[in-house]
């Protein structure tokens, strides 16, 4: 049985473009590797040379492709890439994607079911896709954090974990419990809570606002670290925190 390719983003001068056409993935992945005529295209796959004219146009339209003439033969074309890779839909975040997208017509009617699963739906589907999100997650919930503890009175560590701990149970984020003062646990996370075993941490979003928090209070840089998760198989999301000298 022929293996179904998988959609592709790539980047363009224009934004990021999803390529879903196994027949515009084969020409863009024979172009990865050289510039090539558009009989070389036609020889590498099994398609009509009407069929690949009409996938050739198009991708060049979306900018993915650009085209120029053969420097000793006027009447050939030469096509090369104008993309760069950002990735592609990964197991098992596409196959969680799927379960998530079903939970849609369960959490109707439900506000913060809803927005749970519309939460989900982007984070999750984005890493489906490919990209690597965790990076930027962080950054914004660094940010986040440094609004929320405009608002916070706390003057010292144990102070500033009680109120994010009032914080994430007045809005539902979540459980925490104050297990020292470098080490929370969070149980109904929002962020991961029904998402599989897929080997890897997934509350970067936390980590981050965690960290804002605690800069903007106390003055002091600090790095959160996620250490277990529902990603990684556990029941609880454990963030570990270090202060840095």
């Amino acid at each position: 049985m022929k293996k179904e390719k998988k959609p592709k983003i790539y980047s363009t001068e224009n934004g990021a473009v999803t390529v879903k056409s196994p027949t515009k993935l084969s020409i863009l992945s024979l172009l990865e590797e050289r510039e090539r005529t558009g009989r070389e295209i036609r020889e590498n796959i099994d398609r009509s040379k009407s069929t690949i004219s009409v996938h050739l146009s198009d991708l060049e339209k979306r900018n993915l492709i650009k085209e120029k003439q053969h420097e000793q033969d006027k009447r050939k074309k030469i096509y090369s890439p104008k993309f760069t890779f950002l990735g592609e839909s990964k197991i098992p975040f596409d196959e969680h994607y799927e379960k998530i997208l079903n939970n849609f017509n369960k959490a109707s009617g439900n506000k913060y079911e809803f927005l749970k699963t519309l939460f989900h739906t982007i984070r999750y589907g984005l890493s489906s896709f490919g990209f690597d999100i965790k990076p930027a997650l962080k950054e914004m919930g660094h940010d986040i954090g440094e609004k929320i503890a405009e608002d916070m009175q706390a003057k010292d560590m144990n102070q500033v974990l009680i109120e994010i701990k009032e914080f994430w149970d007045k809005n539902g984020l979540g459980k925490i419990k104050i297990i020292e003062e470098d080490l929370i646990e969070i149980e109904d996370c929002f962020d991961c809570s029904r998402m599989p075993n897929v080997d890897q941490t997934l509350c970067s979003l936390d980590e981050g606002i965690i960290e804002g928090i605690i800069e903007k209070k106390l003055g002091i840089e600090n790095e959160v670290t996620e250490t277990k998760c529902h990603g990684l198989g556990n029941d609880v999301c454990e963030f570990k925190i270090k202060i840095n000298d």
